[in-house]
């Protein structure tokens, strides 16, 4: 007998995803039965959200937020924008390019109902073809993420997911509270919301394996790097 997600709202940014969204949203789907889905897209100009509005054409509980016209572009602000329409208890964060495994949104939720406040997803091993920039400055930016968050008596084995569940009052609240300390141009709004929640707030892990992505291009550059340096002293 299948589980019933609808308490929770998967939130999922994109930009030129046509070539992985549509599997993406078939085995959420197939995978949750009736589990809430939010397309956050920042204005792709590919058949992204064509491709999404098709399939929200027979869906009420997926919806597609078009941020095309908004002046503040990125994941981060795409992110936020999001969670202020989110209904559910919970929400799950994530990628739709296949390198967060669908199969670990069941973990995040059993944990976020188990009365966890905030789960992130832990890269335990990371199967990618990165450049050695990309390594160093993500080793680097793990080093000094790890440092702030010391200072407010909190641990997370990954600071640079992208992958995470949080109770949706608890996010909604840091973002009315301080959203001025979110770096909407930004990628990492785990670290984001991590440095303001309160101090010494438990962080539950789960691990998974970070694959490479299914198709298409990453987007990240070293410009997003330059922008968690403003987030580490926001």
């Amino acid at each position: 007998m299948k589980m019933y997600y609808k308490d929770v709202t998967v939130i999922a940014p994109t930009l030129n995803e046509e070539d992985n969204i549509g599997t993406f949203l078939h085995e959420i789907c197939k995978l949750y039965r009736g589990i809430h889905v939010i397309i956050t897209d920042d204005g792709s100009v590919d058949k992204t959200q064509e491709i999404v509005r098709r399939i929200a054409a027979k869906s009420k509980r997926l919806l597609l937020l078009d941020r095309s016209q908004k002046e503040e572009k990125g994941l981060t602000a795409a992110v936020i924008d999001a969670v202020m329409k989110v209904e559910t208890k919970y929400i799950v964060v994530m990628d739709a390019d296949t390198q967060h495994p669908i199969q670990k949104v069941k973990e995040i939720v059993e944990a976020l109902r188990a009365g966890n406040i905030i789960v992130v997803a832990c890269r335990e091993k990371v199967l990618s073809d990165w450049a050695l920039w990309r390594r160093i400055t993500s080793k680097g930016a793990t080093f000094l993420g790890d440092a702030v968050l010391m200072l407010n008596r909190m641990s997370c084995k990954d600071v640079m997911s992208g992958f995470f569940g949080i109770k949706t009052d608890v996010f909604k609240e840091r973002i009315l509270l301080g959203k001025k300390r979110f770096v909407g141009k930004g990628y990492k709004v785990l670290f984001d919301l991590l440095k303001q929640l309160p101090y010494g707030t438990p962080v539950k892990e789960v691990f998974y394996v970070f694959g490479t992505r299914g198709k298409g291009h990453s987007k990240m550059g070293l410009k997003h790097f330059l922008y968690f340096l403003q987030s580490l002293l926001t």
